[in-house]
């Protein structure tokens, strides 16, 4: 989750973690109010304002160590706990707020003390506009979609709509949309205007002579089952057969039995390649199209397989109150199965024992001073474990290095500091390296536990971005995927060899970030990179957004890193009206800790394209809810683990579960 440093959109916690520290002495129990000044604040983008965020007792006296949560409500502002600095980041209006959350004097429950500052961003003036397309040359009759960009720093200003002139339409008519029809013989100017006046781009274009007389279509088949892919390629030719060159293929789809939908990309280089992916069965008639001219195929879709049950093996409870965090299953190096869980603020971490998956036991914890135990990574011969700080009463945040070789009774080695004060969120370990997420500098740090009794820090690599914010990070086969929240994912070699990195001396390879609207607003928030085959997945976390109602929004892209220095985004899982959060890929299933969504299982098999979730590649689902949790009834699904069979999937309302997906059936499931 986006936490409490550089934050820019997100509402710090989900679910209801029990404060602190439960007890006489903790400090969150004397708060009353919280008071932030001042109550409205008006910036430019990029321009930064300090604020004040107290928390107050009975007496109006402040309270110096309550644990005060803050977050930037929208992608307007971003907002650095540690200095309690807004940074306007685009257009808009938002609100900062602060919170403590304390447990009821009397009875099961939470009070909330919460305070807000009013924030309004003023755009910046547009500074240039760009033309995306190169392409000057048409042929009488047809037509070619141009795109425009509007800055007014480096990043592209989603927010402001470009107007599109043409100096003369008889030559070529240009749509408000950018659609340019090549009307008559000549040449005319483009103009692509930001902002209704201001900045504006040009290009000439010149319409010659039509030479196209067909279009040749080929299909890969012409019988598919839903979600599944169909490449299709098309050239238009000449009287004489011959290809010719630069036309745009346009596709269309018809439905000619049964109802559906289909989506359809177009990826236009040498050739001109379409993909088609049905999301329910029937059977579809594509065409391919240029000016006047089209080809057509018929292809046949069967449905998919049902999805299947998803029974309840067991339910871990933790202790009354606790609230989980992330998991990690494993065997010991005794040979029984483990499963280790953190707490969002109970500083403990649970050691479980699963041999017995019907019956999981907590066989010992461990403390920290740190009160979210966010973290918890096991290394390749179970031999260490690497728990992540957050929030230290002595602000000494960093990662505990515990010796398993007794996996039931983990201890402490030691407590590693160095550089990594500011708090570590998530970690990845490699080899002898741990690669933490520190939110005090929003990089990657990287340190050497060979001899976990005296860990040295070895490495880092960040972002250059001043208002960048790093969540996560993964590694798989020399490459780290950082999922650098606004700035999308990032790719480093840490070892791969594709551009020189070494494990302690990062290279990036690659970032793709992105920004889609959901209400009002748009968001980037990846949250999560997972790699698997040739692709990678990435999870947004969104809250504080207007569809926010009941919980988080998000949900996961599907980029294609085949061509790992051009990544693209080929498909989407989205579960309406729910968050995503941490996933898990293996053996051609996405498993996925989907918040208020529960459990979610996903076939990622073959080629990937469109929106997985309306193909039914949904294979299974689970609710981890549970009537006694810290929030009643309510499913927030954390991540998921498969191992051994079965699924392990904690939750921060209710604790650990363990499920089994069942075979497939030849009959949907009711």
């Amino acid at each position: 989750m986006r936490s409490l440093q550089a934050v820019s959109l997100a509402v710090v916690f989900w679910f209801s973690p029990l404060s602190a520290l439960v007890g006489q002495d903790n400090p969150d129990q004397r708060v009353t109010k919280i008071e932030i000044r001042p109550a409205q604040i008006e910036l430019a983008v990029g321009e930064r304002a300090t604020i004040e965020i107290l928390a107050l007792d009975a007496d109006g006296q402040v309270v110096e160590d309550a644990f005060v949560q803050a977050w930037a409500n929208g992608a307007e502002a971003s907002f650095d706990l540690d200095s309690y600095t807004i940074q306007g980041v685009q257009p808009g209006r938002t609100t900062v707020m602060g919170r403590v959350r304390r447990p009821a004097p009397e009875g099961p429950g939470f009070e909330n003390f919460y305070g807000l500052v009013t924030v309004t961003v003023l755009p910046l003036p547009v500074a240039r506009v760009e033309i995306t397309r190169s392409q000057a040359s048409l042929y009488q009759g047809t037509r070619v979609r141009f795109a425009a960009m509007a800055f007014s720093t480096e990043r592209p200003r989603e927010d402001v709509p470009i107007d599109w002139t043409s100096s003369n339409s008889d030559v070529v008519e240009v749509s408000a949309g950018g659609l340019v029809y090549a009307n008559g013989l000549g040449s005319a100017t483009l103009t692509a205007t930001g902002g209704g006046g201001g900045a504006a781009a040009s290009v000439d274009v010149t319409v010659g002579d039509n030479p196209i007389r067909r279009v040749v279509l080929h299909s890969g088949r012409t019988s598919t089952r839903v979600g599944d892919v169909v490449r299709l390629r098309a050239h238009p030719a000449d009287a004489s057969g011959a290809p010719v060159p630069g036309a745009e293929i346009h596709w269309t789809w018809s439905a000619i039995q049964g109802q559906g939908s289909v989506a359809a990309w177009l990826e236009a280089d040498d050739d001109s390649t379409g993909s088609f992916v049905a999301h329910e069965p029937g059977r579809f008639l594509v065409s391919a199209t240029v000016g006047s001219v089209w080809a057509d195929v018929e292809i046949e879709v069967a449905p998919r397989p049902p999805r299947r049950r998803v029974s309840l093996v067991a339910h871990g409870v933790v202790p009354s109150g606790q609230s989980t965090t992330d998991l990690w299953v494993f065997e010991g190096r005794d040979g029984r199965d483990y499963v280790y869980t953190g707490t969002y603020s109970g500083n403990l971490m649970y050691a479980w024992d699963v041999t017995d998956p019907g019956n999981p036991v907590i066989t010992d914890s461990v403390s920290f001073d740190g009160r979210r135990v966010n973290d918890v990574k096991i290394n390749a011969d179970a031999s260490l474990a690497v728990v992540t700080s957050e929030n230290a009463s002595n602000r000494r945040n960093g990662i505990t290095i515990l010796d398993v070789a007794d996996p039931a009774h983990p201890r402490q080695i030691s407590h590693f500091t160095e550089g990594l004060t500011g708090g570590i969120h998530n970690t990845w370990i490699d080899g002898s390296l741990v690669y933490a997420v520190n939110y005090g500098t929003r990089d990657i740090r990287i340190v050497d536990v060979s001899d976990p009794v005296n860990p040295r820090m070895v490495g880092h690599w960040g972002l250059e971005s001043d208002d960048r914010f790093l969540h996560d990070i993964t590694i798989l086969d020399g490459l780290a995927y950082l999922s650098y929240w606004d700035d999308g994912v990032v790719i480093l070699d840490v070892g791969n060899g594709i551009k020189g990195g070494t494990p302690t001396a990062p290279k990036k390879v690659s970032q793709f970030k992105y920004s889609y609207k959901l209400g009002p607003e748009a968001y980037g928030n990846t949250h999560h990179a997972v790699r698997y085959g040739d692709y990678v997945f990435l999870g947004d976390e969104i809250f504080g957004c207007a569809e926010c109602i009941n919980g988080p929004r998000g949900y996961v892209h599907v980029v294609d890193v085949s061509d790992l220095e051009h990544p693209k985004e080929v498909a989407y899982y989205r579960v309406p009206e729910a968050g995503v959060h941490n996933m898990w890929a293996e053996d051609d299933l996405l498993y996925i800790g989907y918040y208020q969504a529960g459990l979610r299982v996903v076939d990622i098999s073959g080629e990937l394209r469109g929106d997985l979730y309306r193909q039914g590649r949904e294979v299974g689902w689970f609710m981890t809810e549970d009537p006694s949790g810290t929030t009643p009834n309510a499913t927030n699904t954390w991540g998921a683990q498969p191992y051994k069979g079965l699924i392990y999937a904690s939750d921060g309302n209710s604790g650990l579960w363990v499920v089994r997906l069942e075979p497939p059936t030849p009959e949907p499931i009711p």
